[in-house]
């Protein structure tokens, strides 16, 4: 059975999303494909290529620290945190904010429709979530080849569909929400809507302190549901 997991979101929460498939693994439920768009992009990103929870908690708080989310990416990037090889797939998807063309980084989907472009992810990481961060923290859209490209959720919700594109059997949508701004609270409904049309979705909305155990908790007390709709 392959599986894929789709995260979404600019909430507390998605800084640590990460921690939810590490969890998953944790309790065997293999996760053969990941899908992510806003803030949770980037921890989806360094866990597919490898790095372990702790490495991964300091690079977060690195990346929350800085002035704006670019010179945060530039940081990762410089670090080499991007050049690990990937051990789980991954797809960013965003959105070209005056068409509606969908645009997903990927290094196994491919598209010839005119309404969705499929460009490489590898050596194209720092502008993939630049494109899927935006308007986080009041980015601006980030533009290539004429299109300004954002965060897919602000326009069409859970990124679950290139999951669907490659296969995977069974999906679950994780949406942390939370995010202040009018476009993050429409990307966060819009999430909520979508997401109900995977196997299982869970809109998280988490505040306070340790975060990384709340999640940890959460998996813990729906495990049961996860293995029902996920492995049976």
């Amino acid at each position: 059975m392959k599986i894929g997991v789709a995260f979404s979101g600019s909430g507390a929460g998605a800084a640590a999303a990460n921690v939810f498939a590490d969890e998953l693994l944790k309790r065997s439920v293999a996760v053969d494909m990941l899908s992510a768009t806003s803030l949770a992009a980037v921890p989806s990103l360094l866990w597919s290529r490898g790095a372990g929870p702790e490495e991964l908690e300091e690079l977060m708080t690195l990346f929350s620290a800085s002035q704006t989310p670019q010179l945060g990416l530039r940081q990762l990037d410089r670090m080499g945190m991007f050049r690990a090889p990937a051990v789980c797939d991954l797809a960013v998807s965003c959105v070209d904010a005056s068409t509606g063309i969908t645009v997903i980084y990927s290094d196994t989907l491919h598209s010839d429709a005119w309404n969705l472009k499929v460009l490489p992810l590898s050596g194209n990481e720092p502008a993939a979530l630049a494109c899927a961060l935006s308007p986080y923290r009041d980015s601006e859209p980030f533009v290539r080849e004429g299109m300004r490209l954002c965060d897919f959720s602000v326009r069409y919700g859970c990124p679950f569909f290139p999951l669907k594109m490659a296969g995977m059997e069974r999906i679950l949508s994780v949406s942390f929400s939370g995010g202040e701004s009018p476009a993050q609270v429409a990307a966060d409904t819009l999430s909520a809507l979508t997401g109900k049309n995977a196997d299982l979705h869970y809109d998280l909305r988490f505040g306070g302190a340790d975060i990384p155990e709340k999640i940890r908790t959460f998996v813990e007390e729906h495990i049961a549901e996860i293995y029902e709709k996920l492995l049976f």
